[in-house]
């Protein structure tokens, strides 16, 4: 025994001299996710109207805040995905409306505002999650229909709908929620141009309208998230650039930061936000690729 704890006590001593030949600890798993889901109902009678709801992120975002109370109207231009969305959402004791169209027809985001008026449901949250991305890289391949084509839809069709809803809010001095879904390339270059453009344009509408809208207790934020997949089990893809779990994000976690943003009991006083959540994947660099972490 005496034996034993003197060879201990060397070691230590051993270690705190040479820390450099430590072994640091290895992570055993991802951590698991909590058993306990908050559901304290963070939305409830809230009406959301989220655009590109049939997939990925916009579809975490609907079943998250399903979960908290909020009533689901969905934009989606898939039927499929549409009924496969109302499926999902029908055991929630909410109202669920699917709304199947193409976000870049003008006259569409018409005809779904005159329904919403005529149906007298005023919206609480909006959410702009559709996007489109584009395989045009650099200047090489600038195509003018391109930027076109991806700036109606991902910055002007949005702020015509952000318009139509905000113009309805003021008018009934509604407070209200919007969110946007910008990416991590608002900053960091993707090498699709139109697309990073399209993505810094709106972290700067969020910062202009939430000053604009203040004043109507109009909160307006956004979330620029990461590289965001599954597999259709729900388990995440590997991806060493992301150097936290080393793996893409479940679309989930972006579901709740949505919850997050919108929920007055959480975020009243937030607005003009940009939430990164990416896992570290924007910190990387040819210096983190020269020196990895150990």
């Amino acid at each position: 025994m005496k034996f034993n704890l003197q060879k201990r006590l060397k070691a230590g001593v051993k270690a705190f001299l040479n820390p450099s030949k430590v072994q640091p600890a290895k992570f055993r798993e991802v951590p698991p996710e909590p058993q306990v889901i908050i559901n304290d109902r963070l939305l409830e009678n809230k009406n959301v109207l989220i655009t590109g709801a049939g997939h990925n992120i916009g579809r975490s975002i609907a079943l998250e805040m399903a979960q908290q109370g909020a009533n689901i109207f969905a934009v989606e231009r898939s039927r499929e995905k549409s009924e496969q969305l109302q499926n999902e959402l029908n055991p929630y004791p909410i109202q669920v409306k699917c709304f199947i169209f193409d976000i870049s027809q003008h006259q569409e985001i018409v005809n779904l505002c005159n329904e919403l008026e005529a149906s007298q449901i005023d919206i609480d949250i909006l959410v702009n999650n559709v996007a489109r991305q584009t395989d045009k890289i650099g200047l090489k391949n600038l195509d003018l229909e391109d930027w076109y084509s991806t700036f109606n839809i991902n910055v002007f069709e949005p702020m015509f709908l952000t318009q139509a809803i905000v113009n309805r809010m003021r008018d009934r001095k509604l407070p209200g929620s919007i969110l946007f879904i910008t990416s991590i390339h608002q900053w960091e270059i993707s090498r699709w141009v139109s697309y990073s453009a399209s993505k810094a344009a709106l972290r700067a509408i969020v910062e202009e309208l939430a000053v604009d809208l203040a004043p109507h207790n109009i909160r307006v934020n956004g979330i620029a998230p990461g590289w965001i997949a599954e597999n259709e089990d729900g388990t995440a893809l590997p991806h060493p650039y992301t150097v936290l779990y080393q793996h893409s994000i479940p679309p989930r976690y972006i579901g709740r930061a949505a919850v997050y943003l919108a929920s007055d009991y959480f975020s009243k006083f937030t607005t003009g936000t940009v939430l990164k959540i990416d896992a570290g994947l924007s910190l990387y660099n040819s210096r983190v690729h020269e020196h990895p972490p150990r």
